[in-house]
């Protein structure tokens, strides 16, 4: 488990299901962050959450994102692909509440995140996928941390009538080190 001081990162366990069945469901959620478009029953999202729970690849990592006062879970945050020579991994979040969104929750998770894959798994390079029209997505990257935006993606990602750009945000170690070093003075 990883603290903050309001948020917690844990494992995903089997009650989060009926939480996340209703995230991964949620269209606006679907769209901003390129999620499979397909209607999501209970069965699927059960295959989906014990491939999760039981993932032993070490290529993957999910975590709940729960309040700490509360104890409720508020969205999901995970590293994905994690290529150990390289030292580099993709990642992302989902703030489930629509409430939680304005919060810090999405700040202090990655956050969290960062100095887990950075300090502990000891990864040189995190990524990100933002769909160009999400523009709460990119204000984000902006605020997080220092970043790089390594590319875009054009034409990658069809919704509404329409093909909709890509852009690629890096987060390097190096970079997480000096910030964390100037917020410590």
């Amino acid at each position: 488990m990883l603290e903050g001081k309001k948020i917690r990162l844990r494992p995903l366990k089997i009650q989060d299901l009926e939480k996340t069945k209703i995230w991964r469901n949620n269209i606006e959620l679907i769209i901003n962050t390129q999620g499979i478009r397909f209607p999501k029953t209970v069965e699927i999202e059960t295959i989906w959450f014990e491939h999760v729970l039981h993932d032993t690849s070490n290529k993957n990592i999910y975590f709940g994102i729960e309040e700490m006062e509360s104890n409720e879970l508020i969205g999901l945050i995970q590293i994905n692909n994690i290529d150990y020579i390289s030292r580099i991994a993709n990642w992302g979040l989902i703030l489930g509440d629509h409430k939680k969104r304005k919060s810090n929750a999405s700040f202090e998770a990655a956050k969290l995140l960062f100095n887990y894959a950075f300090n502990i798994l000891n990864l040189n390079k995190l990524t990100g996928y933002v769909v160009a029209f999400n523009k709460p997505a990119i204000i984000f990257n902006q605020l997080v941390g220092e970043y790089k935006l390594e590319g875009t993606l054009k034409n990658h990602n069809y919704y509404n009538n329409e093909y909709h750009d890509v852009l690629i945000f890096s987060f390097f170690k190096e970079d997480y080190i000096k910030d964390q070093g100037q917020k410590s003075q």
